[in-house]
């Protein structure tokens, strides 16, 4: 094990040990490099074949992904890629491949009411609005105003300003919108844990496992708000980009065993070798059985540690 790893908080790394004892070293490596840059296509601008012409056109290099659709990792340096009409003019949207896959999960269509619950910067709610049409209510909320004036500029440049926006806090949402939406994505503020970067400490200098109790805390009053603005027979995306299981499993059986009856989890199809069944217990806690179709995305070169679940409300 490279000694560089142990600038990480020894506890974070004790606690990633045991969620996964036979990875562990595997995702400590993933903390050392810097992960590659990718994007992927924005269909409001252009399609799958004119990117790549466009591509070629710039001299820009980049390896196009069986999956997600319309992803690419970036061969070419960034500080050229950003000096191109491709990027310059929102006819890509730079984000990790991880990000990318709540949205689909989600599986929007045109005809859906859609909620972006925590939506800042943009990438995600930016990547829906491109997945369906400018006739498509999408709602993006954002109660922090430096990143709601974010999403505003990002919604702009990616010509998706047919998305409604609304400085609130989420929590506040249930109030506006009862039983309202078809799909909502929830992708929630957590303790990033999978964004670590030994390069830069400041990415993990902040984590403490109070930090992770009080993420949780705000998680689960996000969920509760999530789930009275959903109709039922909606479907609603919970996201984090973290291992601790007190923000994925544990919010997750909390949910289901909060509204009984009236949630319970689909599957979730993911084409890619470094996916996991969520944990069914931690420590002295068991979770419900279904909590085996949550999915973890296990960290590499190009994706970020990632937890994601989809509920159906009945």
């Amino acid at each position: 094990m490279d000694k560089e790893i142990y600038k990480l908080p020894h506890e974070f790394l004790n606690r990633l040990k045991q969620i996964y004892p036979f990875l562990y070293t595997e995702i400590c490596q993933s903390f050392l490099h810097k992960k590659k840059q990718c994007f992927r296509i924005n269909y409001l601008k252009t399609d799958l074949k004119s990117l790549r012409q466009l591509l070629k056109v710039e001299n820009i290099k980049a390896f196009e992904l069986n999956w997600p659709p319309g992803a690419f990792i970036l061969k070419s340096s960034m500080r050229r890629f950003q000096n191109t009409s491709i990027y310059k003019g929102g006819t890509v949207y730079v984000q990790n491949i991880s990000s990318m896959i709540p949205p689909l999960v989600l599986s929007v269509s045109r005809e859906d009411k859609i909620l972006d619950l925590c939506a800042a910067p943009g990438a995600k709610t930016t990547q829906i609005a491109s997945l369906v049409d400018r006739n498509t209510e999408v709602i993006a909320v954002e109660k922090i105003r430096t990143r709601y004036y974010k999403l505003l500029t990002n919604l702009k440049i990616q010509g998706a300003n047919f998305v409604r926006t609304l400085l609130l806090d989420g929590v506040l949402i249930r109030k506006k919108f009862v039983e309202y939406f078809d799909k909502i994505l929830l992708d929630v503020p957590c303790s990033s844990e999978g964004r670590f970067y030994i390069k830069n400490p400041r990415s993990f200098k902040y984590w403490k496992y109070r930090k992770i109790k009080e993420m949780a805390h705000k998680q689960k009053r996000l969920f509760s708000s999530a789930y009275h603005t959903l109709k039922p027979g909606g479907i609603l995306v919970y996201s984090t980009c973290t291992f601790s299981p007190e923000e994925n499993e544990e919010v997750v059986d909390w949910a289901l065993n909060k509204f009984k009856d009236a949630l319970y989890l689909l599957p979730i199809e993911i084409p890619l070798k470094n996916i996991k069944e969520g944990l069914i217990k931690w420590g002295n806690k068991k979770f419900s059985h279904s909590l085996k179709l949550t999915r973890r995305i296990i960290p590499n070169s190009s994706m970020e540690g990632f937890f994601i679940a989809c509920f159906k409300k009945a």
